[in-house]
């Protein structure tokens, strides 16, 4: 067994993980809870350093991902449109299978430099898991309700 399999396999590992992960989130959001001072004075600014520090936290998932399962996450694409991948507008759709299969979306807009500045689109019953940073990283929480949904686009688009 390798070293990574090693350290893998070590409860005190995942104790540290873990306890990494709910420390630097605290001090996140409470850092972003203080930007929220910068919101009536510059909303540029405020957007930039909340998409920051929303990278910060999301990132540390996406390498225990890649890092911790051997996850692999492949494209498959047209060879044209490839270049155009991160320097264009896009919305991009997945399906959820399984429980996982949003990380590797942010995998993949990670390898495009796009993880801390896209928008994340929820659906509302999963508002307990997200704590405080929907309202501070401009995450859309949609219901099964058009009428309700593109209002709030509407909103979301003129903030």
């Amino acid at each position: 067994m390798d070293l990574a399999g090693l350290l893998k396999s070590q409860f005190l590992c995942h104790l540290v993980f873990c306890y990494v992960f709910i420390a630097s989130g605290l001090i996140i959001n409470t850092v972003q809870l203080f930007t929220l001072l910068l919101w009536p004075i510059n909303k540029q600014l405020f957007r930039k350093i909340n998409c920051r520090l929303s990278y910060c936290i999301s990132s540390q998932l996406v390498m225990l991902l890649e890092w911790w399962s051997g996850t692999e996450c492949t494209i498959f694409t047209d060879p044209r449109a490839y270049p155009k991948y991160g320097k264009e507008n896009a919305i991009v759709v997945l399906n959820h299978k399984f429980e996982i299969d949003f990380l590797c979306g942010w995998s993949l807009s990670e390898r495009f430099g796009l993880l801390g500045v896209s928008r994340k689109y929820i659906h509302s019953c999963f508002t307990h898991f997200s704590g405080s940073a929907p309202p501070l990283v401009l995450l859309l929480l949609v219901v099964q309700n058009l009428q309700k949904n593109q209002q709030s686009f509407y909103l979301m688009k003129w903030s």
